[in-house]
């Protein structure tokens, strides 16, 4: 009756084991995901141009003043976007300086509040 004791609880104990393990790995997952979206930012404005490999685009945000974009393909698009559609991108600064598009979703049209 002892052996079977320790056979249960050895058992119990790896099952544990693999129960802490795979609560870790999401957490770390989570953790490295609030990292990304901390760093992200939000800007609106008018789509003026898209690169002809659908992997850039130019977005006007005032007066004459643009920021180009880059997609890759974690990017979500949200809706049909074009040149000459008003919207909102979140978009994080890469090392190399360029701009990720995170999302990119067209505003309704009466979504005419730019966000910088």
């Amino acid at each position: 009756m002892t052996l079977r004791k320790l056979v249960v609880a050895a058992s119990l104990a790896g099952l544990l084991a693999l129960g802490v393990s795979v609560r870790v790995m999401p957490s770390a997952a989570q953790s490295q995901n609030n990292q990304q979206s901390a760093d992200a930012q939000t800007v609106s404005g008018k789509v003026s141009s898209i690169g002809s490999d659908h992997k850039s685009f130019l977005l006007e945000v005032s007066s004459g003043n643009t920021m180009q974009f880059v997609l890759d393909n974690n990017t979500q698009v949200q809706g049909r976007v074009s040149t000459g559609t008003n919207a909102t991108v979140s978009y994080q600064k890469k090392d190399d300086g360029t701009l990720l598009a995170l999302m990119v979703a067209p505003q309704s049209s009466g979504d005419n509040n730019p966000q910088q």
